[in-house]
């Protein structure tokens, strides 16, 4: 029998992430929410997506429920997201 060990006290790796590119105006944009299954983040997406659409025509195109909290967003979701989707919110609940 063999165990897999990891070191908690290693020192993280750096990684740059280039940010995406903002729209100029959020105007008539398309809106995809990840919601992410904690209490109360669907209702706060919810909201957040009747403002911006009642304050700058936005519309949602796609949403998607991420099976918890923990799990990333599943590849499948990513391509919905980008083909559907000019800005995405992810949404935290509690």
């Amino acid at each position: 029998m063999s165990f897999d060990l990891f070191d908690p006290t290693a020192a993280p790796s750096a990684a740059s992430v280039p940010l995406a590119p903002r729209p100029a105006r959020p105007d008539g944009l398309r809106l995809g929410l990840v919601e992410n299954t904690k209490h109360n983040a669907e209702p706060l997406l919810r909201r957040l997506a009747q403002r911006l659409s009642e304050r700058h025509g936005m519309t949602v195109t796609h949403v998607d429920r991420k099976r918890s909290p923990s799990h990333e967003v599943t590849e499948a979701a990513l391509g919905e997201l980008t083909r559907k989707a000019d800005v995405v919110v992810s949404g935290v609940g509690d």
